[in-house]
């Protein structure tokens, strides 16, 4: 949504249109590419990413966009249900949390990354075991096998920092060894999908540009408050400059104006004399208010459909659907949503935990009650 700069400038080179006029077009943002690349590094870890920041970005992406935040919580909700079924005794996964606590955690990592992970500590007693969540942002994979199992794995606390007293913990992974007590192993867990065969990617992915757009959006709005709506601006200039002159206006034009912070374009064109004087044309924002509200609508349906969401209502966004008169409306699109979706994403989750109950000695395996979604609407 930041749009973009056009130049235009008279030339006896290039003429490219009847009027003589040529045209240069400055791109004010990035498109997120299609698909992420894993190398390994140097120091041992493969890079999530070129950059190796791909969690960071997505965690930055979402804190920006209102919908997808909103989508992804209730998601977590979802899966938690209404807790975990206390007609059985489990135990407990460590000293200091419940099940309730690690499964929600697990299940946002889930929802937000496409992966979750933990640690798994073997207790003194030699048999039970502790599970403690590990952040899925903060891990990156180490040495792998030749038929592609996990080794090790790499935790640091900020990716962007890895030198020194930063530098990132190698931990051993849950399975490469038969475990030594009090010592950390790492659970990983990611979905399989073609072609990623170290980290994953959130089930959203490929809404992501829609996401980046929506936080861009509501800067735009929220500068355009702040600017008093400053209209978009056509400048005429009276010279025609040297190209470098040119790109340097260019440059600055962009840094200044451009994109969601401007929340404006802006139009510049190159005379050729004195005769054409300076001329700045406003255009009114109000004009583009159409246009924002279509693209708003756009961005809104790319991410819901990315989650897989039957109903918009079903993550407390407006929609068709209204608890004051559709309610078989969201009770048919809840019973589709927790069947489609929802069930899968939590059977993984027990299924990865339970092996770890029945270890522990607790015969009866985790079940999670689902919310009460029917009574609650009718």
């Amino acid at each position: 949504m930041s749009g973009a700069v056009i130049i235009k400038s008279k030339s006896a080179m290039n003429q490219t249109s009847t009027n003589n006029m040529q045209y240069s077009v400055i791109h004010l943002s990035e498109t997120v590419k299609s698909y992420p690349t894993f190398r390994r590094n140097v120091r041992g870890w493969i890079n999530y990413d070129t950059d190796n920041l791909l969690p960071q970005r997505i965690i930055e992406l979402n804190n920006e966009s209102a919908v997808n935040k909103a989508v992804i919580e209730n998601k977590v909700t979802y899966i938690c249900g209404a807790g975990v079924d206390d007609a059985a005794y489990y135990g407990q996964p460590n000293p200091q949390d419940d099940w309730d606590v690690l499964i929600e955690r697990l299940a946002k990592d889930y929802v937000t990354f496409g992966g979750f992970c933990f640690q798994v500590i073997a207790n003194e007693d030699g048999r039970s075991v502790s599970l403690y969540h590990t952040d899925f942002s903060k891990i990156r994979v180490g040495q792998t096998n030749e038929f592609g199992g996990y080794l090790s794995f790499f935790l640091s606390n900020d990716w962007r920092k890895t030198t020194g007293k930063y530098a990132p913990v190698e931990l051993k992974a849950y399975g490469s060894e038969q475990p030594q007590k009090g010592e950390a192993y790492l659970f990983y867990h990611k979905d399989y999908e073609p072609s990623l065969d170290y980290y994953p990617v959130p089930q959203y992915y490929s809404a992501l540009n829609y996401i980046e757009a929506d936080g861009l959006l509501g800067r735009f709005y929220r500068n355009s408050i702040n600017n008093g709506f400053v209209p978009s601006t056509i400048i005429t200039m009276p010279s025609n400059p040297t190209n470098a002159q040119k790109e340097q206006f260019q440059h600055d034009i962009e840094r200044s104006y451009a994109g969601a912070n401007g929340a404006n374009s802006i139009v510049v064109l190159w005379g050729e004399s004195q005769e054409v004087k300076p001329v700045v044309t406003s255009y009114t924002a109000s004009n583009n208010a159409d246009l924002y509200n279509k693209v708003d609508e756009i961005i809104f349906q790319k991410i819901i459909s990315a989650h897989r969401l039957t109903s918009p209502t079903l993550a407390g966004l407006s929609g068709s659907g209204n608890l004051a008169g559709n309610a078989n409306e969201i009770i048919n699109s809840y019973v589709l949503y927790n069947q489609t979706v929802i069930q899968k994403l939590r059977r993984k989750i027990l299924d990865t935990l339970n092996p770890f109950v029945v270890a522990n000695g607790y015969m009866t395996p985790l079940v999670i009650r689902d919310l009460d979604i029917v009574s609650e609407v009718k």
